[in-house]
């Protein structure tokens, strides 16, 4: 099997456990992940004044060399639409020609309803986020987190191991996935 490469796309406004859970248990899966601000700058504050320093920003990179894009949710989940190549890649990726695949969690769904990518789809997200989802058409389920197709969906922090777990079994199977999970003593 190749070896995979995720985009994990940081805002400003991020949530914290949304995006660091997923690159710590992907890089354990050795999954290659590359955080990307969605800026000109490296350094991305989150939610809660943590700065992070991203691997690269996103003119540098080349949308082709990911399998997955993840979207962590948060209060700058608004700032992910101040990147138009960001929402266009996202839209290339949901179309799925070449078996590319989202993630999304809490409030960054949203970003995939308002792009009309969740029509149809059985979804999760942040509670208060339900009904941007409803007027897209999306299934809302009660779950933690849901795949449909190529998108992986979850509700919140508190669901970002199971958010993580369930990409690492998208990417790399379920057996790879129970192994991480082991590892950590879920």
């Amino acid at each position: 099997m190749k070896n995979r490469k995720v985009a994990v796309f940081l805002a400003n406004g991020f949530e914290e456990i949304e995006a660091v859970t997923p690159i710590d248990l992907l890089q354990r899966a050795e999954i290659t992940v590359d955080t990307i601000s969605i800026t000109k700058e490296n350094l991305v504050e989150s939610a809660r004044k943590m700065r992070i320093l991203a691997d690269k920003i996103i003119d540098e990179i080349n949308f082709s060399e990911y399998d997955m894009l993840i979207l962590p949710g948060g209060p700058g989940v608004k700032n992910y639409f101040n990147s138009q190549k960001l929402l266009d890649n996202i839209l290339k990726f949901s179309k799925d020609e070449e078996n590319k695949k989202i993630a999304a969690i809490c409030a960054a769904p949203t970003v995939l309803a308002s792009l009309k990518i969740l029509e149809g789809k059985k979804v999760v997200c942040f509670p208060a986020c339900e009904e941007d989802l409803l007027k897209s058409k999306a299934i809302l389920v009660k779950e933690r987190v849901i795949t449909d197709g190529n998108v992986v969906t979850s509700r919140s922090a508190g669901t970002a191991m199971d958010f993580s777990l369930m990409i690492i079994s998208e990417l790399l199977g379920e057996e790879n996935a129970e192994k991480v999970s082991k590892e950590i003593v879920l």
